[in-house]
């Protein structure tokens, strides 16, 4: 009864190796489809290159938020520089006449005339400004465009995606059909477009030119492969006739 139940167990243990693997296989394959399908779009920029192009485009990466900041942080130490320029112009005439003493002659008159010009300058700093500077705020914020923008993008992309994998694996029947999902797509990569300044539709093209080039070069080292080998029937096809020829000569004589 043991060994019954021990070959049972054994038994129930294989069956369930096998199916489990049977399910592991059957997994691979359906993963292979998808990566089969997913392979066709291999000439379009990744979702990470166009969330990229977008920050950039939009100049609001990182790199550029962190600058900005460090900047506003240190804008105290530059002081506030204040330049002034003063200028006055003045005129007095007085006319004196001695009514006492009229032997002394005519009146006196007297002119005098002024000229004033100044220069003022000044610098002050904002020390507190070190400790905390309320446009640091206005840098952070950028954060949230950054964010959103991203976010943005990568619905587009990839409700574009599925689109092209819709229109490949289940083609529209209809001439009205097939009209409106072009639209859709190409008003889908228009948008794109229109975050990333061109870099989409560019980035599509110059891959599509690298694999034409790749295409061409292989096609012509396949030709020149087919060449090579036609050229070397030929060489050895005289070299065969030659030899039988010989062989032919050889018999007559004997």
């Amino acid at each position: 009864m043991k060994t019954m139940s021990t070959l049972l167990k054994a038994g129930c243990l294989l069956i369930l190796f096998a199916l489990t693997q049977f399910g592991v296989a059957r997994d691979a394959r359906a993963d292979d489809e998808v990566d089969e399908v997913l392979a066709k779009f291999d000439h379009e920029p990744d979702i990470r290159e166009v969330q990229v192009a977008a920050i950039n485009y939009y100049n609001v990466s990182p790199q550029k938020i962190s600058s900005l900041r460090s900047r506003t942080r240190s804008k105290a130490l530059i002081p506030g520089l204040s330049v002034g320029f003063t200028n006055s112009l003045s005129s007095f005439n007085r006319s004196v006449d001695d009514i006492i003493f009229r032997n002394v002659g005519i009146a006196k008159l007297e002119n005098q005339n002024a000229d004033f010009v100044g220069f003022s300058a000044s610098a002050s700093w904002s020390l507190d400004r070190l400790v905390f500077n309320a446009e640091e705020l206005d840098v952070m914020s950028l954060i949230g465009i950054q964010d959103g923008l991203q976010r943005e993008v990568t619905a587009l992309y990839y409700v574009r995606r599925r689109l092209q994998i819709e229109m490949l694996l289940n083609p529209p029947k209809s001439l009205a059909s097939r009209l409106s999902g072009r639209l859709r797509l190409e008003e889908l990569t228009g948008l794109l477009d229109a975050y990333t300044g061109g870099y989409f539709s560019k980035k599509i093209a110059k891959n599509k030119g690298v694999a034409a080039r790749k295409i061409e070069k292989g096609d012509t080292l396949t030709a020149e492969s087919k060449g090579g080998d036609a050229l070397r029937m030929r060489l050895r096809t005289p070299s065969t006739t030659s030899q039988a020829g010989t062989s032919v000569k050889e018999s007559s004589t004997r």
